[in-house]
């Protein structure tokens, strides 16, 4: 199971809050990886936003007052996209991520499934980098996903097929 852990994404759901936490920090004791960790809780796309402008290096500190009407929120997702796919060995966690708004945790989750998605073809089946989310339930993750994921026009795979090849859910639940 570590093996296929290690070449997926992962969402975590089941139990209570500190059990999934603790179950996290085992996955990724003596991770080799860069952690990137948002703080948990995340409920509006402001809110992740400032936590992506906190954690990652790529947009200034300043970048309000040099150019406020270029550096929108969504300029900041896409440069954080693009700073992700071409980032190797960084492990990007997001705990308690339930209760973001419906919109937008979906919309954050295919982003960055679909980012590793389309670094396939660059370098095979290894990952730039690795999503791991903790949050209460499943959700009927995939099935959300599905219809909005977007696949290369030469793909064989159903976006079912690459979603649950890129994303593996892990319910302690029934561990």
């Amino acid at each position: 199971m570590i093996k296929e852990i290690a070449r997926k994404h992962i969402i975590i759901v089941g139990k209570n809050s500190n059990e999934r936490h603790k179950f996290l920090n085992g996955l990724i004791k003596g991770e080799n990886k860069i952690v990137y960790r948002f703080r948990p809780n995340i409920q509006t796309f402001s809110e992740y936003i400032e936590q992506v402008r906190e954690l990652f290096p790529f947009i200034p500190t300043t970048w309000q007052e040099q150019n406020p009407k270029k550096w929108t929120r969504n300029q900041i997702w896409d440069f954080h996209l693009d700073w992700t796919n071409n980032t190797h060995s960084i492990l990007i966690v997001i705990e308690e991520f339930g209760d973001m708004e419906i919109k937008w945790k979906y919309e954050i989750i295919k982003d960055y499934i679909q980012t590793s998605y389309y670094q396939e073809g660059q370098n095979g089946n290894s990952l730039n980098f690795q999503l791991i989310i903790t949050q209460e339930k499943n959700e009927g993750i995939v099935e959300i996903l599905t219809p909005i994921f977007g696949l290369n026009k030469k793909e064989t795979r159903t976006e079912e097929q690459v979603i649950l090849g890129k994303l593996k859910i892990i319910d302690l639940d029934k561990s």
